[in-house]
Order: C-alpha cells, then sequence, then structure tokens
C-alpha cells in the first residue's frame, strides 16, 4: 500500500504480511468485490503495509486460471492509485 517509498521486489516478497485474503472457491465477479474492499480497507487502515492475495493456481478452472489474471489486473488498473508495489508468484500476489 501506498506510504513511504516503495519496497523493492526482495524486500516485498521477503516482507511477513499483515493480513491476507484467500479467494478459493470464489467466482470472479465475488474475488473482485472482495479484492478491492481488502486492499482500500487495508489502505485506510494500515497504510504502506505487506498484504497477500491468495488465489490457486486454478487447476479447479474449465480453462485457464482465471483469478490471478483479474487479481494482477486490479493491481495494474483499478487499484494501481492506493498500491505502492506488487509482485504475483505461483498462486498470489504480494501487495
Amino acid at each position: 500500500m501506498v506510504e513511504g517509498p516503495p519496497l523493492s521486489i526482495v524486500e516485498l516478497l521477503s516482507a511477513i504480511p499483515e493480513a491476507s485474503i484467500d479467494l478459493h472457491g470464489l467466482s470472479a465477479r465475488q474475488a473482485e468485490q472482495r479484492v478491492i474492499g481488502f486492499v482500500e480497507g487495508r489502505a485506510r487502515s494500515s497504510p504502506g503495509a505487506v498484504v497477500e492475495i491468495v488465489t490457486g493456481k486454478g487447476t479447479r478452472s474449465a480453462g485457464r486460471a482465471v483469478l490471478p489474471r483479474l487479481v494482477r489486473e486490479l493491481l495494474d488498473g483499478t487499484l494501481a492509485p492506493i498500491v505502492a508495489e506488487w509482485s504475483g508468484t505461483e498462486g498470489g500476489s504480494r501487495v
């Protein structure tokens, strides 16, 4: 979340997340609403904190994994003004 200079990718990935949200089993619509609410809420209550968004690998999806792509699009789009840095890992993202 935005506060102070952004962390490097190494710092971001090695930081212990202050909070996390698990999107397993959610539809894309449900996940989008929850991610936006989660990131906006954490940005207000703990600016500068590292959080984790767990998407899973999409192994139960009928086609390509939907949630990892959705989270990337949100972090680069709608949520970009309040996200200082983020990095996607297999099955999740650190913000």
